[in-house]
């Protein structure tokens, strides 16, 4: 009985999956917004995910098995401006027809704004250790065509500015990916010492030379996602912190207890004070003073995540919010990072590990190291089920 209970369980598992890959669909055409005509090899694909496609030569596309969670669709084609649209897995499948206009030439570009023409020999290695990366993974990567690139630097401001005139081409042989990234906008502030880039990811799985090459790529994946903001991110989702590794640290408010006894026993210019003593007064005097709440910082999972009537979840906190990760028994070191809300918003969390608005959080220590393109892996890396589990380092014969 338990074996027919198991296989009918399974077939049921995978008649669901097979539903949701066929109703997770998207499909539509592109067309020269000025001529109408087709346009052919544009990309569409899912920014931060290894899910795309390109439009056949009638400038149709399908774009199938998208994982469950929220994302964004990117038109992309060389000459014309992306398009970009948010959209959910529960509104599938949908149909989109899109007319794109052309993109200003390059010519005019440089005439409204002209940029450095030594700006790689000034900027180059800034660029490269704070968009790819200075960690070991970062060693492996390359990008290919670093001419595209466009620097701007405003000396009144004493900000860099750096945008791209292709895609980006990123061979990471650490983990195994070719990234096509369209950069939209690189920015460092010297003042402030705060950087932030804006831009789509695409990732394309580069073809291993032999099994053994596979293996580690699967494990140097495995590694960077592990301990990652999206990791961290999906764990909050599915109330799983604790369960997955990770201690937290944040700001909660905590009632000024005294306060509210004092309050309870005297009100001033109301209370008779006849028998208080003096030294007594002027302790409520100070203790009125004070705030109705302290801040305290606390190791806890409670009050991160709110659940909207819509079932959409909501991470709120003040402050820093402290985010330690480590496995001892898979040789990953403890590291501290930290996340602050730029605006003092709350941002969704989807369980893909994405949240909205992506340029409300602020990271900090750790992740502000790793968080680069050479530890990134796509939006898609573990969905539908598949369990993240560290492949066992191999051992040396």
């Amino acid at each position: 009985m338990k074996r027919i209970l198991s296989l009918l369980i399974a077939l049921l598992t995978t008649f669901c999956l097979f539903t949701q890959a066929q109703n997770n669909i998207i499909t539509g055409s592109v067309k020269d917004s000025a001529t109408g005509k087709p346009l052919v090899g544009v990309s569409v694909f899912l920014n931060g995910s290894s899910k795309g496609t390109v439009t056949k030569a009638d400038g149709s596309f399908v774009l199938a098995g998208i994982p469950n969670g929220r994302y964004e669709l990117i038109v992309s084609a060389i000459g014309y401006e992306t398009f970009l649209r948010e959209f959910s897995s529960r509104s599938l499948p949908f149909v989109l027809n899109l007319n794109l206009g052309e993109k200003a030439s390059e010519l005019e570009a440089v005439t409204v704004e002209p940029y450095m023409k030594d700006g790689w020999a000034k900027f180059g290695k800034f660029f490269m250790d704070n968009f790819i990366g200075t960690t070991a993974n970062a060693s492996d990567c390359k990008l290919e065509n670093h001419k595209s690139l466009r620097f701007h630097y405003y000396p009144k401001s004493r900000r860099l500015h750096v945008t791209s005139v292709d895609p980006l081409i990123i061979e990471n042989k650490a983990l195994g990916y070719e990234l096509e990234y369209r950069l939209e906008s690189f920015n460092y502030d010297y003042e402030s010492h705060i950087i932030s880039y804006y831009g789509f990811p695409f990732f394309r799985e580069m073809t291993a030379d032999n099994d053994a090459q596979q293996q580690r790529w699967e494990q140097s994946r495995e590694r960077a996602y592990l301990g990652s903001l999206m990791h961290f991110m999906r764990t909050i989702y599915n109330g799983r912190l604790q369960q997955d590794g990770f201690i937290v640290e944040h700001e909660i408010q905590v009632p000024n207890i005294e306060k509210l006894r004092v309050k309870a026993i005297y009100i001033p210019n109301v209370t008779k004070t006849d028998s208080i003593p003096i030294d007594t007064l002027h302790h409520y005097w100070e203790v009125l003073r004070e705030p109705d709440f302290y801040v305290q910082k606390v190791k806890s999972y409670d009050g991160l995540l709110t659940i909207k009537p819509d079932q959409t979840k909501s991470l709120f906190f003040t402050g820093d919010c402290t985010v330690i990760f480590g496995n001892g028994s898979l040789g990953i070191a403890y590291t501290e990072s930290a996340i602050e809300l730029m605006t003092g918003h709350p941002v969704i969390v989807e369980e893909n590990g994405m949240y909205y608005p992506p340029n409300e959080i602020l990271t900090k220590g750790n992740w502000s190291q790793t968080e680069k393109m050479a530890n990134l892996v796509p939006r898609d890396f573990g969905m539908y089920g598949n369990e993240i589990k560290l492949i066992p380092p191999s051992h040396p014969n």
